[in-house]
This record gives C-alpha cells, sequence and structure tokens, in this order.
C-alpha cells in the first residue's frame, strides 16, 4: 500500500472509519451528478463496499483509489486506474466545504506522480461531464489535453448516460506542478 504527501494533503488508502465521512461527503448532488459510480442517495453499505472494493483493487494493482486527507479528515478521493495498452486513468471528487482550494489540482497532481513513478504508463488520460466544465479546468491546468472525442458514460448520480470530453496526454510530457513524497505503507 502507497501513501503519497504533498505540501497540504495525504492520499493514503481508505479504511473501513472512512465510511461516515464518505457518506456525508458522497450525499452532495454535485459529486453525485459528475462522477460515474457514486449513486444518490449515498448509503452506508455504499460506502462499506466501495472501501473493501478499493482495498481489493490497490492489493491486486486493478486500481489505485486513495483517500485524500486535509489535517487527517477526508475532504476529496483521487486516484488512478491502468486501462488499455499502457494507459491509465485519473479519476477524483472533492467534497463541497474543500472545492476552489486547489484540492483537484493537488490531489490529480499527487496521483499522477504516484501513476508514473509506480505503475510507468505510456499515456495519461481522464475525462469529465461535458456539463461539468470546471473540472475540465483542473485536468487543463495537469496538462492533459482534449482528444476530440466525446463518449456516452453511465452516471449512476443521475441515472442516465452523460456526453463526457476525454482528455489525455503522453506520459513523458507530464510536468509535475509540485514535489511530493511516495512511500509505501509500513516501510
Amino acid at each position: 500500500m502507497f501513501v503519497i504527501e504533498t505540501r497540504r494533503l495525504t492520499l493514503s488508502p481508505l479504511e473501513p472509519d472512512d465510511a461516515t465521512r464518505l457518506v456525508e461527503l458522497c450525499n452532495d448532488r454535485d459529486i453525485a451528478r459528475n462522477t460515474a459510480r457514486i449513486d444518490s442517495p449515498y448509503t452506508l453499505e455504499d460506502a462499506q463496499h466501495f472501501i473493501g472494493y478499493a482495498a481489493g483493487a490497490m492489493a491486486g494493482g486493478a486500481e489505485f483509489p486513495f483517500a485524500v486527507r486535509r489535517d487527517g479528515v477526508v475532504v476529496a478521493c483521487a486516484g488512478a486506474k491502468p486501462h488499455g495498452e499502457n494507459a491509465c486513468e485519473l479519476g477524483y471528487w472533492v467534497g463541497a466545504k474543500d472545492r476552489g482550494q486547489g484540492v483537484a489540482t493537488e490531489a490529480g497532481d499527487a496521483v499522477l506522480q504516484f501513476a508514473c513513478a509506480r505503475l510507468a504508463p505510456e499515456t495519461l488520460t481522464s475525462g469529465h461531464f461535458a456539463d461539468n466544465p470546471a473540472s475540465g479546468r483542473v485536468l487543463e491546468k495537469l496538462g492533459f489535453k482534449p482528444t476530440g472525442e466525446i463518449m456516452q458514460m453511465h452516471s449512476a448520480g443521475r441515472g442516465e448516460t452523460v456526453d463526457t470530453v476525454r482528455l489525455a496526454m503522453p506520459a513523458g510530457a507530464y510536468a509535475p506542478l509540485a514535489p511530493v513524497r511516495i512511500v509505501t505503507a509500513g516501510a
């Protein structure tokens, strides 16, 4: 397991004790609307299921979802998911009280540095729902460029498919925004 430290944030594996906080954060209409996998309403059972999934996915290398903590409190989630031909997808969401404070950019930068250092993809990918341009601005700050592809993606929170703007960049072109420290938990 890995822990990533930035200037203000600690990204670490989700823990069973995070379930109540996830329920609090994810019962935000904007998080449910702007993510693919978060149901609305979001229940304690949903949170417990995701935490269990996240632990298994990280242990097996299928996905690397991190709790984003500020002063020890979960304020967001961000992660990397290897896919396709040596590519890695960035995903994230930020709780309402912490939006507009650079958390998404700082956490995204940390996850991308982790992905490049530990997963060695050739391509970094991400996307945002077409009606969520704020997320697109975060991705562009991180160096992503629109691919020109608009795909349909299901949003569990909306219960429908949504136009999704796809972005990508060569991993070798990624320029970290700030130093991070990546440690192996328990090391």
